[in-house]
């Protein structure tokens, strides 16, 4: 009986550990997503901008604009829809249509509407009074604007998050009659290069328009409706590369770094690349749309794309472990992403206008930079534990 017993507990060690490990296959997607949260406060309290604040010269200026603004911070959005996709497709090709109805769709909507509420609230009370809501409503057109982009804020990603993955279901369902993988991937790769074409072809709208003195009412419609960084269509090739990696993984190619993975790695490097640097020019001559000042801010942005899918591969094959700190501020996350809309709303925190430590900062930028980051990030953190400790609300953060 006793040697039972022990066999007993034995057996439900293992089955702990094999599930534990299950449960933390995908524990590189932390660093991810605590790595690009903080480059989402870094990006809204201009941290980025540090280069050019110290040395105004070309070569900071496009280090600030281009590569830490353009791409390192441009690249948060992205990557958090490549890991939810991708989550979403291990998931719901195991759990079925059901999951997506009961669980994954009603969990979106209650994340778009408790923050796009909580902010337009805020906005009213503090920022723009009950001029908000007249805006809001003045037109159906500036209605749908403000449901879509969530008030003009990074709360965006959640409408768009709902699009992509209502998309990926319906390809869920349509690769649910197909039984060869290979078929899958085929397709999907089909639907990616179109996805990319379209996405490419909307952002030289502009310069047709505005270079070729083409005249087109609907080539200014597709102008207006594309050329805005809150467009879900933006985010389409992300259904499919997500798609395609799934279908890799399920077969076991991502186990190991074999010699074709490796040149499909280099490619994804090679294309973002390459397109950064035809994004860059592009934006240099002021041919593409500029947002606030900052070339390359904007999600028609093939480089996006393909540097955020290598950033998947990466998160699916590292074995490095987590420091608890990663882990944290993976937990964190989705609160520092709806919080510090929060603290750096319509305009930053009035940190001058503390005696003796304003005037330090004002003498300083940098560190004034360089606190509003913290303040931002630590309040951020601050009020996303506050709400884990109350139940009602620990779902939204």
């Amino acid at each position: 009986m006793e040697l039972s017993a022990n066999s007993g507990d034995y057996y439900q060690k293992i089955e702990q550990e094999q599930l534990a490990k299950k449960e933390h296959k995908f524990e590189a997607f932390d660093f991810l997503r605590a790595i690009f949260s903080l480059a989402i406060v870094g990006y809204k309290t201009k941290i980025f901008n540090i280069p050019k604040t110290l040395v105004t010269s070309p070569f900071t200026n496009g280090l600030s604009d281009y590569i830490l603004s353009g791409m390192v911070g441009a690249l948060a959005v992205p990557v958090f829809l490549q890991i939810s996709l991708f989550l979403f497709y291990n998931k719901s090709e195991k759990a079925g249509l059901k999951y997506f109805i009961q669980k994954r769709l009603p969990r979106l909507i209650y994340l778009y509407l408790f923050w796009v509420v909580s902010i337009t609230i805020f906005d009213i009370l503090f920022v723009g009074g009950m001029e908000t809501i007249a805006g809001a409503t003045s037109s159906i057109k500036t209605f749908l604007e403000f449901i879509v982009s969530g008030n003009s804020t990074p709360y965006f990603f959640f409408f768009s998050l709902i699009f992509v993955t209502v998309i990926a279901e319906i390809l869920v369902l349509l690769f649910s009659k197909i039984e060869k993988p290979a078929t899958k991937i085929a397709i999907s790769y089909g639907l990616l290069v179109t996805s990319c074409i379209l996405v490419f072809s909307f952002s030289t709208i502009q310069p047709i328009i505005k270079y070729a003195g083409i005249q087109s009412s609907l080539l200014n419609y597709i102008n207006n409706l594309t050329g805005w960084d809150y467009t879900p269509v933006n985010f389409l090739p992300y259904v499919f590369t997500a798609a395609i990696t799934v279908e890799e993984y399920k077969q076991g190619k991502l186990t190991k770094l074999t010699k074709s993975l490796k040149r499909k790695l280099y490619s994804l490097l090679a294309l973002a690349l390459f397109f950064f640097a035809l994004e860059w020019i592009l934006t240099s001559n002021g041919l593409l749309i500029q947002v606030d000042q900052a070339p390359l801010d904007h999600y028609l942005r093939l480089s996006l794309v393909f540097g955020s899918w290598l950033l998947l591969y990466w998160g699916l094959m590292a074995k490095n472990q987590v420091p608890g700190i990663i882990k944290f501020l993976s937990d964190c996350s989705l609160g520092i992403y709806g919080f510090h809309v929060f603290l750096t709303f319509e305009k930053p925190l009035p940190l001058g206008s503390i005696p003796v430590l304003g005037n330090l900062l004002q003498a300083f930028p940098v560190c004034f930079i360089i606190a509003n980051f913290f303040v931002v990030l630590g309040g951020s953190i601050a009020l996303t534990l506050l709400l884990k400790r109350i139940k009602p609300l620990k779902q939204f953060v």
